[in-house]
């Protein structure tokens, strides 16, 4: 399933790239989404232009469609490794479950932030998730994509706070 996430920060893009490049991004972003247990930072490297980030995700609980069925804790983790290129203000990403789990779930993208006019920035990510569950797939294939928006809306109030703090 492909998806588009597109925000409107009041913000230039300088500004944006700062935040988006802060190494309290993922811990702060833990505190905004109920959903999610802890965002640990596993690395955080800028070197000659890029940004190297691997934030590792751990969720409180399974989707609601899973609440009945006991769904292991490692299950319900991931990491997300991303390169930023300060060049293009975007970046490649990719999520990557615990081994075991790799064979049920792929995600991966792009994050790109762009000028808009008045100095004001646009940040959009597009990416894919593939859920391969018999019969199950494609809905949970959308609920996950609910929580992934519900993620990113976080990101870009957790962005605005680092914007003007």
């Amino acid at each position: 399933m492909h998806f588009t996430i597109s925000h409107e920060l009041d913000a230039p893009l300088d500004a944006v790239e700062l935040a988006v490049l802060s190494p309290d991004l993922g811990p702060r972003l833990a505190t905004r989404v109920a959903s999610l247990e802890s965002v640990v930072t596993v690395e955080h490297a800028l070197r000659d232009g890029e940004l190297l980030r691997v934030l590792r995700f751990q969720a409180s609980a399974p989707l609601p469609i899973f609440r009945s069925y006991p769904v292991a804790k490692d299950a319900m983790s991931w990491e997300e490794r991303s390169t930023y290129r300060l060049s293009d203000h975007a970046s490649t990403w990719q999520v990557s479950p615990k081994e075991q789990w790799r064979s049920y779930f792929r995600s991966a993208g792009t994050y790109r932030l762009e000028r808009l006019p008045q100095g004001r920035t646009r940040r959009r990510v597009d990416g894919d998730i593939q859920i391969r569950l018999h019969l199950l797939g494609p809905l949970v294939e959308r609920l996950a994509l609910a929580e992934v928006q519900r993620t990113y809306d976080a990101e870009a109030d957790t962005l605005r706070e680092l914007i003007r703090a």
